[in-house]
């Protein structure tokens, strides 16, 4: 097989590298499918058109970089077995996307069952200049430990509970039972943005005045995420009127409005944005197509420029694997240039018990970030971020959660309901 198949010279261009698993098929096909998506995604189509010069496919054709098969079988077996699997790399140009995240995904997830392959996209190699016109985050894990005032312990987060459904002044006292208990930040709900009960504007008014009574009482501000997911528009309009009423930050859901929606919000106002990811488990949950969780829910939303972000764990009730987990932690906080940090938000089956996994699993700069572990509590809301607060501030100061337990009512009962771990 020709050599340009396989490889082409690349020095003279910045290139996207995107790394995909597929199943391998017949003898020989894998190259040429590596082949098919890294040009029909950029240059060409199924079939030769004119028009195509060579400075088009120098500075804009995708190229094949390698092709790997797996397990690796260098000498024909006998009983004719193959490879179960290929990981292919192709590299497209950036001059292709610039920073825009929905060009991108366009690019590197198919446009069209002509020039695409059934293939799972595992990891994207985006290049500095890529970072650095998509923004990344403004405030990010530092700017959030700095807006908040704590640098030396996990953070707490919970959320209005019942999702949906409450009165203005119901959502505003739940609101303040959970910041004066030691919640660092709340936030909406998912589902909850424009009901028959409430608005977000409605929402940040009524939250303003309890934040500030909590500020006066304690001497701590806690932000409060207003959740605006919605269609584009509106969302631009709620996030302009929220932080016109004092909005400390904004939530969006980026697996239903988009990661462009991301961007578009940042750049639009200046305050801290929450990514969720609510709905985003068809981006993952297929073997052989989408991508993995790590990208969906990591690299992506802190590209976008999600200061914090929602992740799932292997113990909250769906079955994601421990090793996407600890990727997606990885995507969020792990350096790169042209990026700062993104706050991982913990949740799903988030209690008391479970501080020791967590903070031993990922370390303190996460947030922990309870439910229904907050307002499950036998005595209510404020005893239920107590008993979260008490739980972390144990296990920072290096003792068992169990044997706090025993110097605090509300964390004895927070394990007495919800149990020691899972």
């Amino acid at each position: 097989m020709d050599n340009d198949v396989w490889f082409q010279r690349t020095e003279d261009v910045e290139l996207i590298h995107a790394t995909y698993v597929m199943t391998a098929a017949e003898v020989g096909t894998a190259v040429g499918a590596a082949k098919k998506l890294a040009v029909g995604q950029t240059t060409g189509t199924w079939v030769d058109v004119p028009g195509v010069t060579e400075r088009m496919r120098k500075e804009h054709e995708g190229r094949v970089i390698r092709v790997i098969e797996i397990p690796g079988v260098d000498v024909a077996q006998p009983d004719g077995t193959r490879p179960q699997y290929v990981l292919m790399t192709i590299g497209v140009p950036a001059a292709n996307v610039g920073g825009d995240i929905p060009t991108l995904l366009t690019t590197v997830l198919g446009n069209d069952a002509s020039t695409s392959v059934l293939a799972k996209l595992v990891e994207l190699q985006l290049p500095r200049s890529f970072h650095e016109t998509a923004g990344g985050p403004k405030f990010g894990l530092v700017g959030m430990r700095e807006m908040i005032g704590v640098t030396d312990r996990p953070l707490l987060l919970s959320m209005i509970k019942p999702c949906i459904g409450m009165t203005i002044e119901a959502s505003a006292e739940v609101f303040r039972e959970t910041a004066m208990g030691g919640a660092d930040i709340i936030k909406d709900d998912e589902v909850l943005t424009h009901t028959t009960n409430s608005t977000p504007v409605e929402r940040v008014r009524a939250f303003k005045v309890e934040a500030d009574r909590v500020f006066e009482e304690t001497g701590r501000r806690v932000p409060y995420a207003v959740n605006i997911t919605g269609r584009p528009d509106r969302m631009l309009a709620d996030a302009r009127a929220c932080v016109d009423e004092g909005a400390t930050a904004l939530m969006i859901n980026y697996a239903a409005t988009g990661y462009g929606a991301v961007q578009m919000i940042r750049d639009a106002v200046d305050v801290p944005i929450l990514g969720h990811f609510a709905g985003s488990g068809p981006f993952i949950e297929s073997p052989a197509s989408g991508m993995v969780g790590a990208i969906a829910t990591g690299q992506l939303p802190r590209v976008a420029g999600a200061d914090m972000a929602m992740i799932l764990t292997p113990w909250g009730g769906y079955p994601l694997s421990e090793h996407t987990y600890r990727q997606t932690v990885s995507a969020l906080r792990a350096p790169v240039p042209g990026l700062q940090a993104t706050l991982p938000l913990i949740g799903g089956g988030v209690h008391p018990g479970m501080v020791e996994r967590y903070v031993g699993d990922l370390g303190y700069d996460i947030a922990l970030s309870p439910g229904g572990g907050v307002h499950g509590h036998p005595d209510g809301s404020r005893a239920g971020a107590a008993a979260m607060r008490q739980a972390i501030d144990a296990v920072v100061a290096g003792r068992p959660v169990v044997d706090a337990a025993a110097e605090h009512d509300e964390l004895s009962r927070a394990l007495d309901a919800f149990g020691t771990g899972q």
